[in-house]
């Protein structure tokens, strides 16, 4: 436990956006800065170098998030030109193409006729130093489904974020 200082929750945040596209190829996403100008006092950005995968994240990802009194600006930058996508399923489809992370993304209608889209993660762990008091190591340790469910809040639109069962991965 020698490694524990505090850390403020918009570092874990951003952190957390890093850890769950850090692999995709099409994707920087930046550091924490102290903003100089405008309402909010943090800021990071996220180059995106597809611009098909850019409308998708513009249309769903949050522009500001708020912890507590301190407000954390989140710029997209597009680095393409494209069309964009008006289906949920497709448009995190489309962010997540390429993304290591992630197994798949399906639909699938329920017993009510009622449609569902899933980002289906890969059954491994995510893990960061986050100066977490309960860990010996102060890190944060979850599945890519917790942070796409903090990051992305779409819930209403169909979407579901989860994890593939181990057994499709790793056999039984």
């Amino acid at each position: 436990m020698n490694n524990m200082k505090l850390e403020a929750p918009w570092y874990s945040f951003q952190k957390k956006v890093k850890a769950l596209f850090g692999q995709d190829p099409d994707i920087i996403v930046g550091e924490i800065e102290e903003m100089t100008s405008g309402d909010a006092q943090y800021g990071f950005s996220i180059e995106i170098r597809n611009h098909e995968k850019f409308l998708a994240f513009d249309s769903v990802f949050p522009k500001v998030k708020t912890f507590g009194n301190v407000a954390v600006c989140i710029t997209l930058y597009d680095e393409e030109n494209g069309v964009k996508q008006d289906n949920a399923v497709e448009t995190y489809r489309t962010i997540f193409e390429g993304n290591p992370l992630v197994k798949d993304v399906r639909d699938a209608v329920d017993f009510t006729g009622t449609r569902h889209g899933f980002v289906r993660f890969q059954p491994q762990v995510i893990q960061f130093f986050a100066d977490n008091t309960a860990d010996f190591d102060g890190n944060w340790s979850g599945l890519a489904q917790d942070i796409a469910k903090e990051i992305f809040t779409d819930e209403f639109r169909g979407i579901h974020f989860c994890t593939a069962a181990v057994s499709e991965t790793y056999g039984d």
